[in-house]
């Protein structure tokens, strides 16, 4: 065990840093504003924010949610990077993982940036607000439920767990995406958003830049020839 350890490309010295950053985060998160578990808790489990939390609770200047984002972008990639090198499409290393993280925060900073471009052409609301702080929420759940998967993934009790980790993995991603999608839906119709507009905002809020991100992921790794 100690030798395949010794060797194993996932159990690099960088990754037990990087999920200790990650844990750190939540640690400081808990110390410093205990009551976002709450929020995030509840926004998960609401089909709506509502206006008291978009006004009191909620800032994209928040150093906390902001932290929380980072650290969700640094989860996700460790997870992509992780199953892309147990597929043997990526050279393990800290490079590789860094260009993954820079793809996923990138796709995070381009959705806010859009949904605030869209707010100001059509001058107007319209639950943009909403679907903004839903999707920045998502997001960062999503990390945190990634978090603990991608922990045994570097560091195994037994090796065969990684067989079926990566489909667990994926099961999650399917499905907080797909309740973050029903969620906007929720968002558009109630505030009396035409259901054709709500694709639009799909389509290039979501699936365009989920799209132009895995097909950035994909140059970076390349068709596999060999598993671990």
């Amino acid at each position: 065990m100690d030798k395949l350890r010794a060797i194993d490309p996932l159990g690099a010295d960088w990754t037990l840093l990087i999920l200790l950053v990650a844990l750190g985060t939540l640690g400081w998160i808990n110390l410093v504003s205990p009551k976002k578990w709450r929020l995030l808790v509840r926004s998960f489990f609401s089909y709506r924010l509502g206006r008291q939390t978009l006004r009191d609770e909620l800032d994209l200047q928040d150093r906390t949610l902001i932290g929380l984002a980072i650290m969700a972008c640094g989860t996700i990639a460790l997870f992509l990077y992780q199953v892309a090198v147990l597929r043997g499409g990526l050279v393990a290393g800290f490079g590789p993982w860094s260009r993954l993280f820079g793809v996923c925060l990138g796709v995070q900073v381009a959705q806010v940036l859009v949904v605030r471009l869209v707010g100001l052409l059509v001058e107007a609301d319209s639950g943009l607000s909403e679907y903004l702080f839903t999707l920045l929420l998502f997001h960062v759940a999503l990390g945190i439920v990634l978090l603990p998967i991608a922990g045994v993934m570097a560091f195994p009790h037994v090796f065969s767990w990684r067989a079926w980790l990566p489909w667990a993995g994926g099961l999650l991603v399917a499905v907080v995406v797909g309740f973050r999608w029903v969620r906007a839906a929720v968002v558009g119709l109630g505030e009396g958003v035409p259901l054709r507009y709500i694709f639009i905002y799909l389509c290039a809020l979501e699936i365009l830049p989920a799209a132009l991100a895995f097909q950035h992921v994909r140059q970076l790794v390349p068709t596999p020839s060999h598993t671990l």
